[in-house]
C-alpha cells in the first residue's frame, strides 16, 4: 500500500523524520547565511573590539554549521554518501 500522509499511521515516521532532515537542512542555511553576514560585517567595523567579537561569533557559528552536517548525515544515509564522496 502506498504511503499516504493523511494517513496518520502507516509512514508516521518516515514524516516525522522528513521533517526533522528538513528543519535541520532550514537550520543549516541560516546559520551559513549568518556566517555570510558575519563575515561582511567583520570586513567594514571600524572598532577592533567589535570585529573581535564577531570573529568569535563567527567561530561558533562554523562549530553550528559542523554539528549539523554531523546531524544531518547520521539521520539521512543518502545524504552520508554523498557528503563522505564528495570530500574523498
Amino acid at each position: 500500500m502506498a504511503y499516504n500522509p493523511f494517513d496518520g499511521e502507516e509512514g508516521e515516521e518516515e514524516l516525522e523524520g522528513s521533517m526533522d532532515l528538513e528543519m535541520i537542512r532550514d537550520d543549516l542555511i541560516a546559520e551559513l547565511k549568518s556566517i555570510n553576514e558575519y563575515e561582511a560585517q567583520v570586513d567594514m567595523l571600524d572598532s577592533e573590539d567589535a570585529a573581535d567579537t564577531i570573529e568569535q561569533i563567527l567561530e561558533a557559528k562554523k562549530e553550528h554549521v559542523a554539528k549539523l552536517v554531523k546531524l544531518l548525515k547520521a539521520l539521512d544515509p543518502v545524504q552520508a554518501e554523498k557528503l563522505d564522496n564528495e570530500l574523498k
